[in-house]
């Protein structure tokens, strides 16, 4: 939903919602009608396809960002080759988008559990990655995960310094990591250590085998209020079943107004 003001900051707030390729073309359609922005997420292995699928969104006016969420294609690989693979498919993602929407797209390290990582080279590749961004005008961000190195606050910012990236801040994930969880952080620990550099965030309560809306706003309040004073614009709501997400929103602006 776009011309969202928050009851504090002057500038307007957009409110997105995920879709995957796969779920082209009616849940596109649903949620165009229903007055969200778009986080698409592309198939790596078709990226052809995504003309076709944010057509309709940029056509009518309505803004569009891209999530690169591409597991097996791991860009801080231990294994130099498979690494190098997997920059060749985001390094193609970069040159998909170029043009399309709003140029903003949020890349990940550790996405799967198998996959061994060498920070070394994650901070390298995505060194390349957020470069050649630039040159072609798109901003390049670093999410964190629910497990692994980027569940840590300290290695995201790190890692989004050493490389230029920005942040997109999952706040289920925050919410719902291993240290958080055990009381050794607070999830407010978590965005203050990331807001000087928080482009986006995905907006959701917690995650354990799926993503869960918030009910009312005891955790996500705090967390809110701390987002209003950061630069951060774009909130997408990572709920896949519609009523959750419409409930979400309402939420949020209820709680924004």
């Amino acid at each position: 939903m776009r011309g969202i003001v928050p009851r504090r900051p002057t500038r307007l707030l957009t409110i997105a919602l995920s879709a995957r390729w796969d779920t082209y073309p009616n849940r596109f359609c649903w949620i165009a009608e229903h007055g969200f922005a778009l986080e698409y997420s592309p198939n790596p292995e078709a990226f052809d396809l995504l003309p076709k699928h944010v057509a309709l969104f940029l056509e009518a006016g309505i803004p569009v960002r891209y999530h690169g969420f591409f597991p097996g294609y791991e860009i801080g690989h231990h294994d130099a080759a498979i690494a190098e693979r997997a920059m060749r498919i985001h390094m193609a993602a970069l040159e998909a988008i170029r043009g399309r929407g709003e140029q903003v797209i949020t890349f990940h390290v550790g996405l799967r559990r198998e996959d061994q990582i060498d920070p070394g080279r994650a901070v390298e590749n995505l060194s390349k990655l957020v470069e050649h961004g630039r040159g072609l005008g798109i901003t390049v961000c670093l999410e964190n995960l629910l497990r692994g190195p980027t569940s840590h606050p300290e290695n995201v910012a790190a890692w989004a310094r050493a490389s230029g990236a920005m942040i997109t801040l999952d706040i289920g994930h925050a919410v719902s990591c291993q240290r958080v969880q055990s009381g050794g952080l607070a999830a407010l620990d978590f965005v203050e250590m990331v807001a000087d550099r928080l482009f986006e965030v995905h907006m959701y309560e917690r995650e354990t085998d799926r993503h869960h809306p918030p009910q009312d706003m005891t955790i996500l309040g705090p967390i809110v209020d701390r987002l209003l004073a950061t630069q951060c614009t774009w909130w997408t709501i990572e709920l896949d079943d519609y009523a959750e997400a419409l409930a979400t929103r309402s939420l949020l602006l209820n709680y924004l107004h």
